[in-house]
């Protein structure tokens, strides 16, 4: 049975009523703020253009019509096929890691400016694998999703 190992990285309280707000003080990494997300104090301003671009790449897998894609994958040798499954399948294995995993590292991130780009970063991942989800559910005939899942 897996046992996780104790924290390396300290982690951040939800609210810190002992830190201070004060922008030339704040920290990335394990500051002392209060971690009230305030964008119109910020010490790193390049992270709440970051968070604005990044809510730009916004978009819902299942508004982009790809019934094309039906029938360009049954044209698709079948090498082409296995590279396609294989791609797929490995990008749905990244992307669940990552939306898994960049919520520890944001645990011990203490600008609130930051903790907002990783929590858009958290956000995409997820879609990503949603993403990842309809093509599977979409394109790869019902025979072969488990396949795809478990390559």
């Amino acid at each position: 049975m897996y046992q996780p190992s104790q924290s390396l990285m300290p982690i951040n309280p939800v609210f810190n009523p002992n830190g201070s707000d004060n922008t030339s003080n704040r920290l990335i990494w394990f500051g002392e703020t209060t971690n009230i997300i305030q964008l119109n104090d910020v010490r790193y301003s390049w992270a709440v253009s970051l968070y604005r671009q990044m809510r730009e790449n916004f978009w819902v897998p299942e508004k982009i019509d790809i019934t094309q894609d039906v029938t360009d994958y049954v044209n698709l040798t079948p090498g082409e096929r296995r590279v396609f499954d294989g791609i797929l399948s490995y990008l749905t294995f990244l992307d669940s890691v990552q939306t898994c995993n960049v919520p520890h590292i944001k645990n011990s991130v203490t600008a609130p400016e930051i903790v907002l780009c990783m929590t858009e970063q958290i956000s995409q991942e997820a879609m990503h694998n949603q993403s990842y989800q309809y093509i599977i559910e979409t394109v790869i005939p019902s025979d072969r999703r488990t396949h795809v899942y478990d390559f």
